[in-house]
């Protein structure tokens, strides 16, 4: 369940978005040109009131001002609307009842009545499972590259929507959370071809075990997960797998799951048993961006078409 939740968590922002707008104005003398830039910086701090308002609410768990933040048509790249985007907000909260985020403002572009803000995402949550009668502590870390649209209805700004450029996700416990963990994607590939997906682990000695798996997964909902295949670490410490992107312009996620154990040595019956042990867990995700393939053949068809078509009229 943690493991869906923390898919989903990643998942709930990414849409590109564009917008019209008829407020644009071209500027001819130095007087006009300061007062649109006056302009442009007060609208950028209300945006900035905005971003600081949806941290602020974020972190202090209040879910009905924070929909207030959000337009009603809402939809993210991955097709989960408004209505769908606050369940996961709430399933989060629950199963991570301490997760904080923090935002770093990089950039706000204003085009007319519409704004674009690029912005840094951290999170941070503890966490913890219990492993063979034995409660382990973990913690979640999150950083997302992203891209909020809004638009101002009135005297607000609403966001319309958001994308996420670059993300890593990892959840770990117990010695896995001080382990030297990589998982190596690329960010963006393109319809139907294939991409190398590596994972790299410094293990720090030789009596710690580690097995791992790296599985492939389309951002869809319900979320369908990969089938595990466990393999034991090589000596390398990197474990490398290839897949090939979807042919239905999903993105997707690359999933790295590591179980890491040591050899206890019992007593049992007055005889000495060695007993494997798990010391650690972790969940390693990043996304990969798919390019949606385009068949611009047809078009050259179709005009191939009207041309002729013009022709014997």
């Amino acid at each position: 369940m943690k493991r869906i939740i923390l898919l989903f968590l990643i998942a709930i922002f990414f849409i590109p978005a564009s917008f019209a707008s008829d407020n644009y104005i071209a500027y001819a003398d130095k007087s006009s040109a300061k007062t649109s830039a006056k302009q442009s910086q007060a609208l950028e701090k209300e945006v900035k009131y905005t971003l600081r308002k949806l941290i602020f609410y974020t972190n202090t768990y209040k879910k009905e001002n924070l929909e207030a933040l959000y337009a009603d048509n809402y939809i993210n790249a991955d097709g989960f609307d408004k209505k769908i985007y606050f369940e996961l907000v709430q399933k989060t909260w629950n199963l991570y009842p301490d997760i904080k985020y923090t935002m770093d403002i990089k950039d706000i572009k204003i085009i007319g009545n519409t704004a674009i803000a690029y912005v840094d995402e951290y999170a941070y949550a503890s966490t913890t499972e219990n492993v063979e009668e034995t409660s382990i502590k973990g913690k979640l870390k999150s950083f997302s590259e992203c891209i909020y649209y809004l638009e101002k209805v009135g005297d607000n700004w609403l966001i319309t929507s958001d994308n996420i450029v670059d993300e890593k996700t990892s959840l770990t416990y117990g010695e896995a959370n001080n382990l030297d963990v990589e998982l190596i994607v690329p960010q963006l590939v393109n319809n139907n071809k294939e991409y190398t997906a590596s994972l790299k682990i410094k293990v720090p000695d030789k009596n710690m075990f580690v097995i791992a798996s790296i599985g492939q997964e389309q951002i869809t909902y319900p979320q369908i997960n990969s089938e595990e295949v466990f393999r034991k670490l090589p000596e390398s410490g990197i474990l490398e797998r290839v897949f090939r992107a979807n042919k239905n312009n999903f993105n997707e996620y690359t999933v790295a799951s590591l179980g890491i154990t040591r050899a206890n040595v019992i007593e049992k019956n007055n005889k000495k048993e060695i007993k494997l042990v798990i010391t650690g867990l972790g969940y390693i995700i990043t996304r990969t961006n798919v390019i949606p393939q385009k068949d611009f053949s047809k078009v050259k068809k179709n005009e191939q078409k009207e041309t002729t078509a013009k022709t014997l009229d």
